[in-house]
Parts: C-alpha cells; structure tokens; sequence
C-alpha cells in the first residue's frame, strides 16, 4: 500500500506481508517503541483474525490496519473505542462515495447498503495500550457463504481508490472523534452511532455462545451494550454476540 497522507499525530508504519498487523503493533508495545496514534498496515495478512478468533480475509488491494492507542481509562470504558471507530469509518468512507448508505452495526460493523464493508478488532497490549484493528473490503469481499455476513467492496460501488485514501479518510475523522470521547466521554458518540446505526427499532436476532434471543433493537445502553427489547419478557442487555436483522 503507497504511503498515505495522514494527519497529525497519526504516523504509519507499512509493511508488505504480514501475519497479522494488531501482532506487528502488539509487538511494538512489547518492544517500546509504540506511540500513540501508530498506524501499522499490511499489503497483505496471513493470519488476519477478526471477532471470536475467526479467521479475517485480507487479499491485496483491502485495507488491513492497525492502530495504537494510549489509554488513560479502565478497560471496560475503552471498548468504547470500537464505536468511536465505527463512527469514523462511516463518516470516512460516506466522504469516498456520498451515494452509498454506510451504517453502524452493533458491535464494531460497518454495513454498506445493508452488506458487511469493514470490520474492527480491538485487543489491549502490554500496560496501558489499546489496538484497533481495522479491515475494509476495498478492492475485493469475501465470496457468499464464505463469510457470517453477506459482504461488499468498494470496488463493486464504482469506487476505484486505493486502501491508502480510505486509511486516510479513516484518520480525518477518527482523531477527532476520538479527541470528542476522551473529553466528553461516551455520550456524544453514542447520540452519533445510534443515529447512523443500521435497523434501530426492528426485529434482530442475537447468536450468544449458548443461546439465541430475538427481540426489537432497542438501542444502546450507557455503557455500550445492546438493548434487546423481548416484549412481555422485558429488555435484555447483550455485552457480546452476533447480530442478524432477518429483514
């Protein structure tokens, strides 16, 4: 991937390939040389991961990145960070190509026109650090059936940029965002998600580890999780698991 224009303090790290870029970032942290706002990217994974260890497509021409971050909170109120970053994505990838409908998926999608485009992994490293990882499917998505979710690419959206110019649409908008939720906390980005959130108030079915719920969308919680509204069964708060709007 050519070397993007990215704006301060984000600075790159490029690489061809990889195993996995949130290792190459982990290991930075392992060898203190990591610094806040460090991009790692990758032409390629080997061994790109996404959600419950599941194995994450990375063909050449995608973007496949990792980002940094200090962290000055606990660790439950940093996991806000994967929305902070759904957020970016969104806002990023509507300024490429205005007449797509990108939106929030609950936890750390992003869907396009009702397909997957971009996922997020987040992961702590060492003391005090927070890896981003972040996958959008830019020239290529995976074939049906060969994902959880129907999926798409920019490509296929008559889009003909490079990984590089999303990364850095990527980064106009999540410095900023980020700077929002460590000032003011999580309820500004919570209002944004919601408002730019795929299905708000229909039928969702929720896959846990041991059971499946279906329920009305209900919203966020304070904090984050999803409010599953069960009807006569009340409102389940979900902290983990997949999503699936049947319409």
């Amino acid at each position: 991937m050519s070397s993007p224009a990215l704006p301060p303090p984000f600075s790159l790290i490029g690489l061809e390939a990889v195993g996995s870029t949130n290792d190459e970032a982990r290991r930075l942290v392992s060898e203190d040389t990591a610094a806040d706002l460090l991009v790692v990217t990758a032409r390629t994974q080997t061994a790109g991961r996404g959600r419950r260890g599941r194995q994450w497509r990375s063909p050449e021409g995608n973007l496949h990145a990792s980002v940094l971050i200090r962290l000055d909170r606990s660790l439950a109120e940093s996991a806000q960070i994967g929305f902070v970053a759904a957020l970016a994505v969104v806002e990023g990838l509507a300024e490429l190509v205005p007449a797509a409908d990108f939106r929030c998926k609950w936890p750390n999608d992003v869907l396009c026109n009702g397909k997957k485009i971009a996922g997020m992994l987040l992961e702590t490293a060492g003391d005090g650090w927070l890896v981003l990882g972040l996958g959008v499917d830019v020239a290529q998505a995976p074939p049906p059936g060969e994902a959880l979710y129907a999926a798409i690419a920019l490509a296929e959206l008559g889009w003909s940029g490079e990984a590089a110019a999303v990364l850095a649409a990527f980064c106009r908008r999540f410095g900023p965002w980020l700077e929002r939720w460590r000032a003011a906390g999580f309820a500004p980005v919570r209002q944004a998600w919601l408002e730019r959130a795929r299905e708000l108030g229909e039928q969702a079915v929720v896959r846990l580890e041991t059971e499946t719920l279906t329920g009305r969308f209900a919203g966020l919680d304070h904090d984050g999780a999803l409010m599953l509204d069960q009807g006569h069964d009340g409102v389940r708060r979900i902290l983990a698991g997949d999503v699936f709007f049947p319409g």
